[in-house]
């Protein structure tokens, strides 16, 4: 863990809040490594780790971690990605295009949005997105919160087109629902 961590430490030119997501007894903990300011004042920018200690067959180019950015100050975004990590490793890919549904609003204060789509990290440099470690290859993917609603559009348009949605901010938790 500690050079995936100063890889990212690299990145932001700081050092991350740690979170521990897994009850501290699992065998294989996921943490979130929350920076701030990264992408601007009052922005949020947050890390897995732990979700590519397990194995999946598809996985053969390397194993994925999340991150998410956001224009928030509310922590309640990292950690979403955190329980998105946790809640379905072993399970699903974790490919360009899955959708989480958390089932209740992530930010209540902020926003209704309870979806995360997983798709190529289009915030980071393409470069920054692959860190090989000494026991495996970690592939860096971003989660774009979504609002429920917006799931047949998604499935209409499919993960590219929905989110080159012309004049709509991703990052914006109070950005308005898209519709047909």
């Amino acid at each position: 863990m500690r050079l995936y961590l100063d890889r990212l430490n690299e990145w932001a030119g700081d050092e991350p809040e740690s979170h521990l997501v897994t009850p501290s007894e699992a065998e294989l903990p996921v943490f979130t490594f929350t920076y701030r300011g990264q992408f601007g004042e009052n922005t949020i920018s947050g890390f897995t780790y732990g979700l590519s200690l397990v194995r999946h067959p598809d996985w053969r180019l390397g194993s994925p971690e999340l991150f998410i950015s956001m224009d928030s100050e509310n922590l309640n975004w990292t950690l979403a990605a955190g329980y998105v990590a946790t809640a379905w490793r072993g399970q699903k890919r974790y490919s360009a295009g899955d959708a989480f549904d958390l089932g209740d609003p992530i930010s209540p204060n902020e926003s209704e949005m309870s979806v995360l789509l997983l798709f190529l990290a289009t915030d980071l440099d393409p470069e920054f997105t692959r860190i090989e470690l000494p026991d495996r290859v970690i592939n860096i993917v971003q989660l774009y919160p979504m609002y429920e609603s917006e799931m047949p559009l998604l499935e209409e348009k499919g993960p590219a087109e929905f989110l080159s949605t012309e004049d709509v901010d991703f990052h914006d938790p109070r950005r308005r629902p898209l519709s047909h």
